[in-house]
């Protein structure tokens, strides 16, 4: 096996990233506090295609040297808007006919393995704090919460990699 080389990857440039057919998939971050974690969440957008990421509350946002470093440029091909409050992105996206999950463990979540996206639907999912989660008031918003299984002494996973499981997950399922 030969490694290739990035000439040989045929990767599209920012600008007919800007103009490809997106995965319907948003990604919510709610009050993220690594800048490393959401640099890292744009750049698995990107990979994907997903239609935007929002970053919400204490969640930074481009453009920052951290971020960067992390995204490697995915800042500026993925589509982003800021929120104050996580809840207004929640009722924005309702508003526009996404289906909201949080991804958060909760009394009756849907494990991801378990989770059927319904074909031609929009989806947004949330993911938490790395200490506190997903707030309850925004949990309370969403219309339904996936989880991801987990068979360790540990109870989460980082949240850049959660978002790279479900961002995949949902790519896959939805036939990207």
């Amino acid at each position: 096996m030969r490694k290739l080389k990035i000439t040989e990857l045929n990767r599209i440039s920012a600008e007919e990233f800007k103009a490809a057919d997106k995965l319907p998939l948003v990604v919510v971050l709610d009050h993220v506090r690594s800048l490393y974690n959401v640099g890292s969440v744009f750049r698995s957008s990107d990979a994907f295609r997903v239609q935007a990421v929002y970053l919400c509350g204490i969640t930074a946002t481009p453009p920052q040297v951290e971020i960067h470093k992390t995204a490697l440029g995915a800042e500026d091909s993925v589509d982003w808007k800021y929120f104050e409050r996580t809840q207004d992105a929640v009722n924005e996206l309702k508003s526009q006919g996404y289906s909201v999950q949080a991804v958060e463990q909760v009394e009756g979540s849907v494990m991801l393995q378990s989770f059927r996206p319904e074909e031609g639907k929009k989806y947004a999912i949330v993911l938490g704090n790395e200490v506190k989660g997903v707030q309850q008031e925004v949990v309370d918003l969403c219309d339904g919460c996936i989880e991801i299984p987990q068979f360790g002494t540990k109870h989460s996973l980082n949240v850049s990699v959660t978002a790279g499981i479900l961002i995949w997950e949902m790519a896959r399922k939805m036939k990207l």
